[in-house]
């Protein structure tokens, strides 16, 4: 299956071509299929918000103090597990 997306430039729809085989075993009952307009641009709108996010992440985690806390959060996690004071399944409030 090939999947082609265009958005009309005068009216900002979108649509998607799918190009089925000539099986025809596809429980599909058109070859195209019109996509609403302002679902496109809250996916679209999602997705670019997904990767600034990341790269915000990025940022924060690749600081050399956060790096050295999360080694020392780390190490004392293996600390706990090494030593029987981790139960899995949950956790307490002490």
């Amino acid at each position: 299956m090939i999947a082609t997306f265009t958005i009309d430039k005068r009216t900002g729809q979108a649509f998607a071509s799918i190009v089925l085989s000539s099986e025809r075993s596809s429980t599909f009952h058109s070859d195209h299929i019109t996509l609403d307009k302002a679902a496109t641009v809250a996916e679209a709108d999602t997705l670019v918000q997904d990767i600034i996010d990341e790269q915000a992440w990025h940022t924060i985690v690749s600081n050399p103090h956060v790096l050295r806390g999360l080694r020392r959060l780390a190490a004392e996690a293996r600390r706990q597990a090494t030593e029987g004071e981790i139960e899995e399944g949950g956790f307490v409030v002490e």
